[in-house]
């Protein structure tokens, strides 16, 4: 017979994302790497699953992370939470990255 082992108290769930881009916009570099930690897996994950190229969604989530680093002060909590911006982020790189391919593609057809 199998047991079932319930925890009490609570969940972890990770560090604070809104903390870690609020210190990242000062340019705190640990918030950055702490925060790169936090979203590199589900946004590559996203990435890869638009692209299908290995080396391609790597280029893009670095490009996506660039971002970040560079854009977290225009990050508005109140509009949502910070994996959502990242991923929404991640997936409009990935998908236009997909449109460029595609319209070169087009343009040797022709």
């Amino acid at each position: 017979m199998n047991a079932v082992v319930y925890l009490s108290g609570p969940r972890y769930r990770g560090p604070d994302l809104k903390e870690l881009v609020a210190r990242t916009a000062l340019g705190d570099q640990e918030a950055f790497s702490r925060l790169y930690d936090a979203v590199a897996g589900p946004m590559l994950g996203l990435v890869r699953r638009v692209l299908r190229d290995p080396a391609q969604s790597e280029e893009v989530a670095q490009e996506v992370m660039f971002e970040l680093w560079r854009t977290a002060a225009r990050y508005e909590p109140e509009r949502g939470e910070v994996m959502a911006w990242v991923l929404t982020m991640a997936h409009r790189r990935a998908v236009d990255r997909v449109r460029t391919a595609q319209a070169a593609a087009d343009r040797e057809q022709k």
